[in-house]
């Protein structure tokens, strides 16, 4: 194909408007917004299942007994054989939607994978395991996206921004927070804002929010009085604050090793898989039938516990109970997340120093919920390093705005401290831990004449690497071409004395199979210094 004639094409698919987007947009967040609603059903049915046979009265039927504890069994190795053969499937979600919007994975069985993805979920996460259905539902709604695309016959610029509002759909439908679900894509996922990308994610979250809500009712996802305590110095509160954020920030350091070292125990132990699933499935079936309230997210412990008479030692055992159940259920690979789990796991340290603070200084039990909601805002953003997703997630699950000042001090203070530990976001982490597809890593030149071309967007944040450098003084990959500028958008045709401000993005054409190995490491360097 002719080169100058190819560059047309691609710059003409860049200018073309954006209404048929916005309108796959809107059927992304629709689409997932439904499928999200029967995942989060159908887990709601399985706990009730689990509630009604799972009881003490199986002690007086032994034969009950080990017909259900079977069935756990058997349920843990048909997931486990389904994540191994469709490995894209496996864990959260999470990662492998980075990859996807990073040209490091491909869904090249979409349906198949969006089915195994589903009902994986389903039963093992309700089959007790300590994971969330946030990751399962992002992915779900990526996987959405993806599938729209094709069968709209769109193209590669347009896949990514279907992919992203369904990723956002997905939080949004998981947790009735759609503003959660936009800002999460952008701080998490793509890590720069565009009118465009803000506008694909708000139609498809507010889509997927309102069908959820017809389903599930209006009220926030977590049902808890909410009122701010008056009867404490603010100046003293402001005090407790910190405090309490820089505990946070250590507690997210230890839930992220042992969430790794977890996963390199379970691989490293020499012993077949079947097995280890097994004992895995036991655990599972052992907490259900004692401690019932550790088991699956614990969406429903985080509601019980501001009404729980709980002393401080119980809710220790509690919090080291949950914290490694929840990284053994994720070393499995199964398909669930640890939104959820982290959330329970701050409202646990929450009502901690909640308690400490009351015996200490006779504050009123309204300190209670008033710092769960804290918790659980300044683990997650420990734990995650995205302090708007965790601010703005928490605002809206509780439905209350009282905290706001609060849980932003919290937050900050816990993303500090975690920047002096140099606590990596635990996503980039499971991102760099995944198997991601094979490269071709001999790109001849003139295969590059004959391959298929693409284009890939660059995002320019200030104080990176390419930041008032000069498009010529920036060296370039082979067989690319700089082809434009967005700068608020409009378009500009660069030259070599173009100067790189932040705020831009790069427009740049290459071959498809140098895009799948160079896209990430020329994103990073538009992002960071």
């Amino acid at each position: 194909m002719n080169t100058k004639k190819e560059i047309q094409n691609h710059v003409e698919l860049l200018q073309k408007g954006n209404k048929g987007l916005y309108g796959l947009s809107i059927l992304v967040g629709i689409t997932t917004g439904i499928t999200v609603s029967l995942y989060r059903y159908g887990l709601s049915f399985a706990e009730t299942l689990r509630n009604r046979y799972i009881n003490k009265d199986l002690l007086t039927n032994p034969i009950n007994l080990i017909f259900i504890w079977l069935i756990f069994i058997s349920i843990g190795l048909l997931v486990d054989y389904a994540s191994k053969k469709f490995p894209t499937t496996a864990g959260s979600g999470i990662p492998q939607v980075k990859a996807l919007i990073l040209r490091k994975l491909d869904y090249l069985s979409w349906p198949k994978e969006f089915l195994v993805k589903f009902f994986g979920g389903l039963l093992g996460i309700g089959s007790g395991l300590s994971l969330g259905r946030e990751g399962p539902s992002v992915q779900l709604g990526s996987y959405l996206g993806y599938g729209i695309t094709k069968l709209f016959k769109r193209d590669y610029v347009e896949e990514k921004y279907l992919v992203t509002a369904g990723s956002s759909a997905g939080l949004a439908g998981a947790f009735g927070a759609p503003l959660s679900g936009v800002i999460f894509s952008m701080e998490e996922l793509h890590r720069f804002f565009s009118s465009k990308l803000i506008i694909c994610t708000f139609l498809a979250s507010i889509c997927s929010n309102f069908i959820s809500r017809r389903i599930f009712d209006m009220k926030p996802s977590f049902d808890l009085y909410t009122k701010y305590p008056t009867d404490a110095n603010p100046y003293l509160q402001f005090l407790f604050f910190i405090i309490f954020g820089i505990i946070l920030a250590f507690a997210g350091k230890l839930f992220t090793v042992c969430l790794t070292k977890t996963q390199d125990i379970f691989k490293d132990i020499k012993l077949p898989r079947a097995f280890k699933i097994s004992s895995v499935m036991t655990l599972s079936f052992v907490i259900c039938f004692i401690l019932p309230d550790m088991a699956g997210g614990g969406h429903h412990l985080v509601e019980e516990m501001p009404h729980l008479n709980q002393t401080i030692l119980f809710l220790l055992f509690m919090f080291i109970i949950k914290l490694l159940f929840t990284t053994i259920s994720y070393a499995t690979g199964f398909q669930g997340g640890i939104f959820l789990p982290m959330l329970v796991l701050g409202a646990i340290l929450g009502k901690i120093y909640a308690l400490i603070l009351i015996y200490t200084f006779g504050f009123g039990n309204e300190f209670i919920v008033h710092f769960m909601i804290l918790g659980m805002a300044g683990f997650f953003v420990a734990v995650v390093r995205a302090p708007i997703t965790g601010i703005i997630l928490i605002l809206e699950m509780t439905g209350s705005f009282e905290h706001l000042l609060a849980i932003a001090t919290i937050s900050i203070v816990a993303y500090y401290v975690t920047e002096i530990l140099k606590l990596e976001p635990i996503y980039e982490i499971l991102y760099e831990r995944m198997p991601k597809k094979k490269i071709v890593d001999d790109l001849e030149e003139d295969r590059h004449e004959q391959m298929e071309k693409t284009i890939i967007c660059i995002p320019i944040a200030a104080d990176s690497e390419f930041e008032n450098k000069l498009i010529k003084d920036i060296k370039w990959p082979e067989h690319s071409l700089v082809i434009s500028i967005k700068r608020a958008e409009v378009e500009y045709i660069p030259k070599g004395n173009s100067q790189i401000l932040a705020g831009d993005i790069i427009v740049l054409l290459l071959p498809s199979k140098q895009a799948d190995i160079i896209n990430e490491t020329l994103f990073k360097s538009g992002i960071s210094h």
